[in-house]
């Protein structure tokens, strides 16, 4: 799957994403929560952009710790984090790839890992 397009109310998910061209996605997560592992996963190249809904619910997402991020999510009595590891030295961010958390988390919210 190079999308990820996830609800959960009340609810929630756990799921694996191998896609070699991750393209970025959509996740809604209202009195839920969803877990997204993407440590095997390739980005595709490019702005790739995954559009986030928090209402008291979350999710979290593990990425790979090379994996350029930038977080841009509006948090009202919640929030969003990037928890990973420092990256070593010897591994460089693609600057041809770039993934973009944007959206809202209101008494809501998540976190990035890698591990």
């Amino acid at each position: 799957m190079d999308y990820i397009d996830d609800v959960a109310i009340f609810g929630g998910s756990d799921q694996k994403v191998t896609s070699k061209n991750f393209k970025g996605g959509k996740i809604t997560n209202i009195f839920g929560g969803s877990t997204f592992d993407l440590s095997d996963a390739e980005m595709a190249p490019g702005r790739n952009t995954m559009d986030m809904f928090c209402l008291f619910g979350g999710s979290k997402i593990i990425l790979p710790p090379n994996w350029k991020v930038k977080i841009e999510i509006t948090a009202i009595f919640g929030g969003y984090s990037d928890k990973r590891r420092n990256a070593p030295k010897t591994v460089e961010f693609s600057d041809e790839s770039e993934l973009v958390l944007r959206g809202v988390a209101i008494f809501g919210g998540g976190e990035i890992k890698s591990y």
